[in-house]
């Protein structure tokens, strides 16, 4: 009777030990950076660097990245810093938020939850409409330590109407100072996408990009004096693909007010950066002919 007692408080034990361990949060607070030549990239990330903030409580983790552009794509984006912040429960709870706002609102679902294996698995999906309507994006990644702690293995799944990638990202702890110098002097925090400033991400000259490009009226003052040539006006795109700001920075002075008046008009598909909608600012170029 007594041997069955001791087997059954051993047996206790090892349940109540078991149960401790998957029931243990890793913490994986502290500054981290991507190290790129042990890392699996999909080309259409475009990444040169990503440096990690990561902060953890027993409630809930909040991340900080700062992701600098390796390459020019369809925003024309290289060497621009892209910084996101998001904050997961670790209490089982589903965070929801409002983002974006007019055509591009809709609403993102954060779901963090630690693995028996110690792994922690962060889920992401926003909803939004666009012109071709409901859109869904799924990022999924799995976060493991290794080396004491030291080294940070992301693996991430991301689900997107344009089709589907996986990376494979390792990140090396560094001391809060290297990575301020890696993430530069951004200041705040933010609730969706941002480019560091003064980097603010360019699409160059944007007039093939166009989805509704007006043309300028002639005015009747510049034809008269056969004023001519190109009007570059610099705009600024919201994530909706909205003007918000035109202003003409070279040509002819009869002509700039009626290229800034046509630029205000013009419409564009938005941006995105993996799957979120930027802000761009960009060029379109106007030629007057007499």
């Amino acid at each position: 009777m007594k041997q069955k007692i001791i087997l059954i408080a051993i047996i206790s034990l090892f349940l109540t030990t078991a149960i401790s361990a998957q029931t243990t949060k890793p913490n994986f607070s502290g500054d981290w950076e991507l190290d790129v030549s042990k890392s699996t990239l999909p080309d259409t990330m475009s990444v040169e660097s990503i440096a990690l903030k990561v902060s953890q409580t027993e409630k809930d983790l909040k991340i900080e990245s700062a992701t600098k552009i390796s390459k020019n794509n369809n925003a024309g984006m290289k060497g621009n810093v892209v910084k996101q912040t998001g904050i997961y429960s670790l209490e089982g709870k589903e965070m929801l938020t409002e983002v974006g706002s007019g055509m591009m609102a809709g609403k993102e679902t954060r779901k963090a939850s630690v693995m028996a294996d110690g792994k922690l698995n962060l889920t992401l999906i926003r909803n939004f409409k666009d012109e071709t309507g409901d859109v869904t994006i799924k990022i999924n990644e799995i976060w493991e330590l290794f080396d004491a702690g030291k080294t940070l293995k992301a693996t991430r799944y991301i689900e997107t109407p344009r089709g589907a990638m996986n990376a494979e990202m390792f990140f090396t702890k560094k001391s809060s100072e290297g990575v301020k110098t890696a993430i530069g002097t951004y200041q705040g925090s933010t609730d969706g996408v941002r480019v560091e400033t003064p980097g603010r991400i360019s699409g160059g000259v944007l007039n093939g990009k166009a989805l509704k490009l007006p043309r300028p009226e002639y005015p009747a003052a510049a034809r008269a004096v056969k004023a001519s040539g190109a009007v570059n006006v610099q705009v600024t795109i919201d994530e909706q693909g909205n003007i918000i700001s035109a202003s003409a920075v070279s040509g002819h002075p009869l002509l700039r007010q009626a290229a800034e008046q046509a630029a205000r008009q013009a419409q564009f598909a938005p941006i995105l950066l993996e799957g979120v909608p930027v802000k761009v600012t960009g060029v379109i170029v106007y030629n007057f002919v007499p």
